[in-house]
């Protein structure tokens, strides 16, 4: 009988440790907003499940990607991306996850309404890193496809370090 017991706590120890997919879809209501997981009423569901193409948010981003270039070790630069709702009901950036605990991002978290315009702010923290770095940025969002990604590169550059400068090209400090 113990033998059984210790089978049956083992199996249900493992049943509620059940790991849920970090990017699962955010639910929407009929009007386009977002609501707690499994709170959607089945006459929302179903019309979720009718909203046409074309009735969907839509991101549009003045770049995905963005080059730092060179930058000493140590140093914390930003960078906005800059997006446009295109589409035709209110857009949510839920979640933004970069891709390293070395970016941190900020984002509008409001809705934002057709023709309005939202950011995405991330901060690079160069300690500890060295030489080329491309880091990605995921975005979870309502529009069709559900999410985005965005990139950015550096070149960190460690003490002694040097990089040659193309003839003709101010030598100044170059900041970010």
């Amino acid at each position: 009988m113990k033998k059984y017991s210790i089978a049956f706590i083992a199996v249900l120890a493992l049943a509620s440790c059940k790991n849920k997919d970090e990017f699962a879809p955010q639910q929407v209501d009929a009007n386009n907003m977002v609501v707690a997981q499994g709170q959607l009423s089945m006459q929302d569901e179903s019309m979720k499940k009718k909203l046409k193409p074309e009735e969907y948010p839509i991101i549009k981003f003045t770049e995905t990607e963005f080059d730092f270039g060179n930058i000493k070790q140590g140093d914390k630069v930003e960078h906005i991306f800059k997006f446009t709702n295109t589409g035709k009901n209110d857009l949510f950036v839920m979640e933004v996850r970069p891709s390293c605990g070395c970016t941190a991002p900020e984002w509008t978290k409001t809705a934002v309404k057709k023709g309005e315009s939202g950011e995405i702010k991330i901060i690079f923290d160069s300690k500890g890193k060295s030489g080329p770095q491309s880091k990605s940025i995921a975005l979870l969002t309502n529009t069709e496809n559900g999410h985005e990604v965005l990139a950015f590169k550096a070149n960190i550059l460690t003490d002694g370090a040097t990089v040659p400068m193309p003839a003709g090209e101010n030598h100044g400090d170059h900041k970010h």
